[in-house]
């Protein structure tokens, strides 16, 4: 079977007639209508390259079960909510924005799973790790992240959850939503995929995501971990799980950052949050619950009680005021 070939066998959802523009390079999958509308569709973009995007609103409980096909998955989920429980490993759920890597082995199905009344905007990067794109490939033997889940127990579902940043989502996006005619659709969308992946391999190297952060000394993963703290506000990546990289305790980075920098790393990602935050409330007429989601909160209630605590004034008094001014100059 080729790579769609073996998409198709793994899914349970209905297969339907494509669309003209997909025709010879696409498949298209439904949920039960009586359950939920939308589509799922997956481009093949280079033997084992494949391109799914996802748009579903659920009118019941949903579930999709889907057979391991020994591939590895880059996950973009835009919207919505949806949770995937593996029979072996962890549960992931998708409740924001976010990026998740994992590796999905034969012999183990994942459950998909969405609630009554739940939608989900996604688009995923599937490939067989041994037989990977020529840039993966070509950078492979550097990525951590990517041998961490490849040496796994066998048969085990494992994931990651990465950094996400706005330029993965943008490119994400304009693949789901996009306006092009159709003679130029398996074009774009190849092209769109590449950059996508260039985009990722990009990111997650320059976030530090080698296999070479293990030999730096303590101030070099000091200063590490303080410029992913300064740079992606979105990102959920625990310190438990950057102090894991490095093969030191969370309690040892905490220690040592606080001596070097004078403050604990939770207590500086947030102060890095809503300094951006209050940036954002002088400069820009953003509602609270973007500035929120830009500054990694999930809930502008979060947002705003941290808010208050960390300057003694709501987002709403200090935009109303300029309290703040100086601090965003």
């Amino acid at each position: 079977m080729n790579a769609l070939e073996q998409i198709a066998w793994a899914k349970e959802f209905e297969e339907v007639l494509v669309p003209p523009e997909m025709a010879g390079f696409g498949r298209r999958w439904v949920p039960p209508s009586k359950y939920a509308a939308g589509h799922e569709d997956c481009f093949q973009i280079e033997l084992s390259l494949l391109l799914t995007t996802r748009r579903f609103m659920m009118r019941e409980k949903c579930l999709e079960n889907h057979r391991g096909t020994d591939r590895l998955v880059f996950l973009y989920h835009l919207d919505g909510r949806r949770t995937i429980s593996p029979s072996t490993g962890e549960a992931v759920n998708l409740q924001k924005p976010t990026f998740v890597a994992y590796f999905h082995p034969k012999g183990v199905d994942a459950i998909n799973q969405w609630a009554a009344s739940q939608s989900e905007t996604a688009m995923a990067l599937g490939f067989d790790p041994q037989d990977p794109p020529r840039v993966v490939a070509e950078f492979s033997d550097q990525l951590a992240v990517l041998q961490d889940l490849l040496h796994h127990p066998a048969g085990r579902f494992s994931w990651i959850e990465l950094p996400f940043c706005s330029e993965m989502e943008k490119i994400a996006r304009s693949v789901i939503f996009r306006s092009i005619d159709r003679r130029f659709v398996h074009h774009y969308v190849s092209a769109k995929a590449k950059e996508l992946l260039c985009i990722t391999l990009d990111n997650l190297l320059s976030q530090g995501f080698v296999k070479s952060r293990t030999v730096l000394s303590m101030d070099e993963k000091l200063e590490y971990i303080k410029s992913i703290l300064d740079s992606d506000l979105k990102s959920k990546l625990p310190i438990c799980k950057l102090a894991e990289e490095f093969n030191i305790s969370s309690r040892s980075v905490n220690k040592a950052f606080a001596d070097r920098y004078g403050i604990n790393t939770h207590d500086y990602r947030t102060m890095v949050r809503l300094s951006k935050a209050v940036d954002l409330l002088v400069k820009t007429t953003m509602p609270l619950k973007m500035i929120a989601y830009e500054v990694g909160y999930d809930y502008a209630s979060n947002f705003c009680l941290a808010f208050k605590k960390h300057y003694g004034y709501t987002p709403k008094e200090i935009r109303r005021s300029g309290l703040l001014q100086h601090a965003a100059d």
